[in-house]
């Protein structure tokens, strides 16, 4: 249709491509150049390691397996409509070129050798001005031959995008990050426990990959791996993320005093790996982005409200950078690295938009802008030591179900939309499929938890209304009564259903002994899903309602358990609500029994057993032991300059039945950033009826001196989600 000249034979195009203009003998330029500076039509001049100069400087992959074909060098398309066909196919079905496929096939043995990290995610990777251009004269119906601009914009793009050498003192802090490295066993075993047991739904590497790089770095102290900040810095966040899960690692015979609870040997590994982030942040590679991702990972636990959603907002933002959203079309690519883009891509997606929908906080970016497809199966997952690709798939479908259950819509569009996700689940994703001790049960176990969170989200304000609803047409019977309309007492109900569903996965949990000490996604779906629990509960109690509460709070102690302070506080608060919801159900019962007369809330209404959960955890909680001279200085700085300053802090009392003014000491502390010097001088001696909280320990909540703390806790266990003050339509 474009086409102004007629087409040359085939043959004639074949021996002029053939033919060389100059001898090999006289040629200046290297007779063979490696895909990288083909693609850019640099100079390519090997090296006796087999690489080249520019990828050795840029610590770029340097292939050589690609060699062109006449078939491959004639494909051209004729139109723009021909390319506008390929890529009509869909996000989830992209057809690439004849040509492009065959650029990007690698053989295993290759894939396996190849570095998919530095370097390789790069802005001009995904957005090549040369190619750019060509596409430009292309649409104008031009020659395809450059313009001498144009080779000369291509020459700058490749001297920018050129990765700067490393400084003096970024390669000290390498070094000396490269010491905290565990022996090779050891490094082995936490590498084996992440990718078991921390890995869950996601991708953080491609683990044969990792793996092999991995064995390289122990096996020569000349590696250049051991100067590559990236890696080392991804390594470091590795061994910290299996220190977090070694307790599900370990052996039945072993003694549960071979490790002192108060030992975190994560944090050697999380400190070093901080440090090296600071010469990471700015430089546009996949490693950086995977070695803040997986700090994210690990960070959830204790600060996913802070910490750990500063590095996953890193991760999404140099992800968005460096082009991850989109889908790969570079032609130097393999197969394979489009493919490890796209899902680790997904996985930071899925983990930042979840945790941002369960902490209540605003969307980072929207689904629109996404054309990078799902993940697929490959040849290579067969390989892999957890292949879990078909969980990545499946958590990014609900992702984006649940990404848009808040938009304004049909309501039973978003529930058909969940129910047709679980019926689709393969038999592999179903959970009474999974035998217990499985590596994947508590990756079904996640997906399936999400299912029912999803649920909830959908119906937890509903719930709220027509519990309020139904209080004030009793206690106010004056007034007029609020109307709940059909779809929000449907609403209500689901969620509820849900609730008790979600409870019922806990149980399973703890019977098959994959309860984690403490796993942010694992309480804050407890805590949501008590909380509705005993919100129901208000107005209708059946026979199993006490044991499904008493469950419910007793895998949150138990999760709370493992030596994270905002986490039992998380607990308190949730206990606190307990004992508002049967000062309301016992109000109720009066006034419908004709009992009108308001009664304290008496002793024997509570639940039993918590003064021996409440003497259990101070006899066995112990305070976390700082290994950082300079924190412990600059802790006692703090508590100094509190002091000097006359600034007194009472002690904080949670009484049996939540007790407003103490809640508002906490929160008001909280505000103003005060440490806490419980039982200290200075204290007020405690009221009496309420419970003092633990002073014996100095770092009782060290990280509330953070104002988002209180947002943490809210989020944590689900209530700053719940619509408790909002009036009802």
């Amino acid at each position: 249709m474009y086409s102004i000249h007629p087409p040359m034979d085939s043959a004639a195009v074949l021996r002029r491509r053939k033919r060389r203009r100059v001898a090999d003998a006289d040629r200046k330029r290297a007779s063979r150049a490696c895909d990288r500076c083909k693609a850019r039509k640099n100079k390519c001049v090997p090296t006796a390691s087999g690489s080249c100069l520019r990828c050795l400087q840029g610590s770029h992959p340097c292939r050589f397996d690609r060699e062109e074909s006449p078939e491959e060098a004639t494909v051209v398309p004729n139109s723009i409509a021909e390319r506008r066909t390929t890529t009509a196919a869909g996000d989830d079905d992209p057809r690439p070129s004849v040509g492009a496929s065959s650029a990007t096939h690698s053989t295993l043995g290759q894939s396996i050798k190849d570095d998919f990290s530095p370097g390789g995610g790069g802005p001009s990777e995904a957005f090549m001005w040369p190619r750019f251009l060509s596409r430009l004269r292309e649409a104008f119906c031009l020659d395809s031959q450059p313009a001498p601009e144009e080779g000369d914009m291509a020459k700058l793009q490749a001297r920018l995008s050129r990765t700067p050498p490393a400084e003096h003192a970024e390669l000290r802090r390498v070094k000396k990050a490269v010491r905290s490295f565990p022996p090779r066993p050891v490094a082995d075993f936490l590498v084996s426990v992440c990718i078991k047991y921390g890995t869950d739904l996601f991708f953080y590497f491609d683990q044969v990959q990792f793996i092999s790089e991995l064995e390289s770095f122990y096996a020569s102290e000349s590696s250049r791996l051991r100067t590559d900040a990236g890696f080392v810095c991804l390594a470091l966040a590795v061994f910290a993320l299996g220190s977090h899960w070694t307790s599900l690692a370990k052996p039945d015979d072993t003694s549960d005093a071979s490790l002192p609870e108060d030992v975190d040997p994560s944090r050697i590994f999380y400190k070093q790996a901080r440090i090296l982030m600071a010469d990471l942040t700015d430089r546009p590679s996949l490693r950086s982005v995977q070695a803040a991702y997986v700090l994210g990972v690990y960070l959830m636990p204790a600060s996913a409200i802070s910490a750990s959603y500063v590095y996953m907002g890193l991760a999404l933002r140099k992800a968005l950078a460096i082009g991850l959203h989109l889908e790969p079309d570079d032609p130097t690519l393999s197969e394979d690295e489009k493919e490890t883009r796209r899902r680790l891509w997904w996985s930071i997606y899925s983990l930042e938009r979840t945790v941002t929908i369960k902490l209540n906080r605003p969307r980072s970016i929207a689904q629109d802008i996404i054309t990078a497809r799902l993940p697929r199966p490959t040849s290579r997952d067969s390989l892999q030591k957890f292949d879990n690709v078909q969980h990545q798939i499946a958590n990014a479908k609900l992702v984006r179900i649940l990404d848009i259950l808040s938009e304004p819509g049909v309501a039973l569009e978003r529930e058909e939309a969940l129910k047709n996700w679980k019926r689709t689940l393969p038999a592999s994703l179903k959970l009474q499929n999974i035998r217990p001790r499985s590596p994947s049960y508590r990756a079904v176990f996640h997906l399936h938890l999400n299912y029912y969170f999803s649920w909830i989200d959908m119906g937890k304000v509903s719930v709220v209304a027509v519990v309020r609803a139904r209080l004030r047409a009793f206690f106010a019977p004056d007034d007029e009564p609020p109307r709940v309309g059909a779809d929000v007492q449907r609403s209500s109900d689901a969620c509820i259903r849900a609730a008790r569903k979600m409870l019922e996965l806990f149980e399973g949990l703890s019977r098959s002994g994959n309860m984690a000490r403490f796993s942010f996604t694992d309480l804050q779906g407890c805590s949501v899903a008590t909380i509705i629990a005993l919100l129901a509960g208000v107005l209708d109690r059946d026979s199993a309602y006490d044991g499904r509460v008493a469950f419910g709070l007793e895998c949150l102690r138990k999760m709370a358990g493992g030596g994270n302070a905002t986490a039992r506080i998380g607990v308190r608060f949730v206990e606190a609500l307990q004992s508002i919801t049967n000062e309301a159900r016992t109000k109720l019962l009066n006034v419908q029994s004709g009992r009108h007369a308001d009664r304290p809330f008496s002793s024997s209404d509570r639940p039993t057993g918590y003064s021996h959960w409440a003497e259990w955890l101070m006899n066995n909680e112990n305070a976390e032991s700082s290994s950082d001279d300079d924190s412990d200085s600059v802790q006692s700085d703090e508590q100094t300059q509190g002091h000097s300053s006359g600034a007194t802090v009472p002690d904080i009392m949670l009484s049996s039945a939540w007790d407003e003014a103490a809640a508002l000491q906490l929160q008001e502390m909280s505000a103003a950033g005060f440490q806490l010097p419980l039982g200290g001088p200075g204290a007020p001696d405690p009221v009496p009826g309420m419970i003092p909280l633990q002073p014996d320990s100095g770092e009782w909540l060290p990280s509330f001196a953070w104002n988002d703390d209180q947002m943490y806790l809210m989020g944590l266990t689900g209530m700053d989600v719940l619509d408790f003050t909002g009036g009802l339509e």
